[in-house]
Formats: C-alpha cells, structure tokens, sequence
C-alpha cells in the first residue's frame, strides 16, 4: 500500500483528499494545527523535520498555503509577501525539500487555482502566486531526479467554500470532486501537468 503525506490535511480540500486516498493508501495527515502530524510549509526545516518523523513516502500532496484577495490598490507590501511566503514558497519548500524524500518514480502533487488565467477584481495576488506556481511545477518537472514527477491540480470555486462566503454554491463544484483529481494525478504518469478542475472545464 501507498504511503502518501498529505499538507494541509485540516482543510476542506485536504481533508477530502484523505478521504478519497483511505481505502487504497496508507495516508499520513500533516497541517500547521488540527492534524495528526504538524508542518509549516513557510519553513524548509520544518517539513525535513516531518519528513525526517514519517520516514520515506511514496507522494505528496500539498493543498496548504495562505493567500489574501485584496484589491489591487489596497495591498500592501506585506500582503505581497504574506501570499509568496505561503502558498508559492510555501508549495516550492515542500516540493523542494520533499523530492528527495519521495521514493523513486513517486509524485508531488500541489495546488494552484483558476485565478491565474482568469483573473477577476480583487485577485492580483492570487492570480499572480497561482501563475507562479504553475511556472514552478512545469520547470521543476524538468529537473527532479529518479523518476519523481510533480503537477498540479488548479481549482475553481469549491461549492462548500462559496456558500461559507454566502455565494451561491451553484456555479462550483463539491470538494471531494475537486479531490478526486488528486487521487488521480497521483495515478497517472503526468510530469508537469497542470490539470483545472471547474465547471465546464
């Protein structure tokens, strides 16, 4: 059986992906609080410390990583780096450091989002942290050693996260489909992949 480390497990995405991987792997949950092993992705030693404690695995999905939706000329500077020390150097810390902890021919799976190529009012740093995401998992795909791939899945509206914002949930689709092309880019032999998961895509 599989051994798979999921980061950011405590949240709704992560905890959906634990969900559709318990009957066919062993997984490994891992979050900055709220799960059986604790990890923050914005510091290198911390995910060698927790990959050091569960020993070698087989992939690792990474759906964590902080980002702030702010108009354009209300952010500040510290908004800008809040959203690149989390979920772009974030993500690139855990494949970074990760990739020589995964056993040969296994797989990184991290998260970006639909914002990077459809932009909307508000979106800036989001739009720009996902588009630099991406950029990261293509090139990187290049360079890993031993068989290693990594891809990426790139949500759009997750219908459970839009109606805790009062949205209509309509136009976005349920976690746990979302999590599903998780599962199954873990299953592939995609290398540098980025795979949208939305309504009509």
């Amino acid at each position: 059986m599989a051994r798979v480390l999921v980061i950011g497990a405590s949240g709704l995405l992560g905890s959906r992906v634990c969900e559709a991987l318990a009957e066919t792997a062993e997984v490994i949950s891992a979050s900055r609080s709220g799960s059986a092993e604790v990890v923050d992705i914005t510091d290198p030693a911390s995910i060698l410390a927790l990959l050091e404690k569960v020993g070698p695995v087989d992939a690792i999905v990474c759906t964590a990583g902080m980002v702030r939706f702010v108009p354009l000329a209300d952010t500040t500077g510290e908004d800008w780096v809040h959203g690149l020390a989390n979920k772009l150097m974030g993500q690139i810390n855990v494949a970074r450091v990760g990739s020589d902890h995964v056993t040969d021919g296994g797989s990184i799976v991290l998260t970006t989002g639909i914002l990077a190529q459809y932009p909307m009012p508000g979106s800036s740093i989001v739009s720009t942290v996902n588009a630099a995401v991406e950029g990261f998992v293509r090139a990187a795909a290049l360079e890993l050693k031993r068989g290693v791939r990594i891809n990426a899945v790139s949500p759009g509206w997750v219908a459970e996260s839009m109606v805790a914002m009062g949205m209509n949930p309509e136009p976005g689709l349920a976690a746990a489909e979302v999590a599903s092309a998780y599962v199954e880019l873990l299953n592939s032999a995609s290398n540098g992949s980025i795979v949208p998961v939305a309504k009509g895509m």
